[in-house]
């Protein structure tokens, strides 16, 4: 089995949910080929070129382990959805563990955020008061020259 990146543009013309809903779909077809790795979802964002005639769209990354028979398959699933503009499939040459690595941290640091808050209001005082000299030391150049 080989490693495969997936990425996909969904039409920014449905609703969030039924966006999600698309996701969790795709998501099911790769498990029922394959193993399933990691689904990184950017959401809505700005095409480089429009597309059909559209300007944004909503964009999905699945990592996944299939064999080779399994994406002929599934790229001809995403193409027959109107749903998507584009998608395409690559073999993945990155890290897998430093991927496996970065989504450990990302939970860990979900399990935290209670405690970055209380550290983001605190750096927040900071930071205005180190705004205030920042703005005299923009004066005092100004005056200088």
């Amino acid at each position: 089995m080989k490693l495969y990146e997936l990425m996909y543009i969904i039409t920014p013309d449905h609703e969030e949910n039924e966006a999600e809903a698309l996701i969790e779909n795709v998501k099911g077809i790769i498990e029922g080929g394959g193993n399933l790795i990691n689904v990184d979802v950017w959401g809505k964002r700005r095409l480089a070129y429009p597309i059909r005639k559209r300007t944004e769209g909503y964009y999905v990354v699945y990592v996944f382990e299939s064999e080779s028979s399994f994406i002929a398959q599934l790229s001809q699933t995403l193409r027959v959805n109107e749903a998507i503009l584009r998608h395409m499939i690559v073999l993945y040459d990155d890290d897998i563990e430093k991927l496996k690595t970065s989504q450990e941290e990302a939970a860990a640091s979900e399990s935290t955020d209670g405690d970055a808050t209380e550290d983001i209001t605190e750096s927040g005082e900071d930071t205005s008061e180190s705004g205030e000299v920042i703005d005299n030391a923009e004066e005092n150049t100004a005056e200088s020259v």
